[in-house]
């Protein structure tokens, strides 16, 4: 008997413990592969910067507390799907069910990417494995589907929605995003330590080691970026566009 509870104990332990390395993140949606052509994300403010998250449904279906549900807007609709806890492991996981929406973007590249996208997650199985993957302080998420196509995405390496919220709130907001050239600034901050600007790849572009509450992006080329900002409360992390 003791045996039989240690490995049922073990299972549920497992099963937490993939769900919460999917839960409590903001996977940003950088590119997809599908018969071994690359299709990058569309810089631009109309397409923003699609995010999937996997969050608990606690109502539907039952019993609560028993499902997860994942969700992708983009393109001012929505990729969504339904997954069973139990059917959540460390590299899988199965649709329940899900569904998928017409594109509302007006931009040939953003509407021809949607399609692509769109496909990828409109295929007969339902079933899927991922792998999570950290890279220089960022957590790199591909999810693959049963034809070998790939999504991939990223993440800052802060652990929930929560504390990211509480750091970012502490730390400020930046403006203007987008922005076509000239600086980003921070405003409502503690007293700055650093600011460090990576591209989508988690590559290290700039940097301002100064108490400046401000950073000059006009030589960065167009597209997205994440902001890492260093104050006295903490390291917050922002994303903007660069137009």
């Amino acid at each position: 008997m003791k045996k039989l509870l240690l490995s049922i104990t073990a299972i549920a332990g497992i099963i937490v413990h993939a769900q919460t390395a999917l839960h409590g993140a903001d996977w940003n949606l950088k590119k997809i592969v599908i018969n071994n052509t690359t299709y990058s994300l569309p810089q631009n403010s109309e397409m923003g910067s699609p995010i999937l998250t996997f969050s608990a449904t606690p109502n539907t279906p039952p019993p609560p507390g028993s499902t997860t549900s994942m969700s992708n807007p983009i393109c001012g609709t929505g990729i969504w799907a339904l997954i069973y806890n139990n059917e959540i492991t460390a590299n899988s996981f199965n649709f329940w069910s899900h569904g998928t929406g017409t594109t509302n973007c007006t931009m040939p590249e953003n509407i021809a990417f949607h399609t692509q996208y769109n496909d990828y997650f409109s295929i007969g199985s339902n079933s899927y494995s991922y792998q999570i993957l950290d890279n220089g302080g960022m957590r790199n998420l591909i999810i693959t589907n049963s034809l070998g196509h790939q999504a991939f995405y990223q993440s800052g390496t802060l652990g929930t929605k929560e504390s990211k919220t509480q750091l970012s709130n502490k730390a400020g907001t930046i403006y203007p995003n987008p922005v076509k050239e000239g600086s980003v600034h921070l405003k409502k901050t503690d007293r700055i330590e650093w600011i460090k600007v990576y591209n989508m790849e988690g590559k290290l572009v700039l940097q301002n080691l100064s108490s400046d509450a401000e950073i000059n992006v006009s030589n960065l080329l167009k597209g997205g970026y994440f902001m890492e900002v260093k104050s006295q409360s903490g390291i917050s992390r922002h994303q903007f566009i660069k137009e």
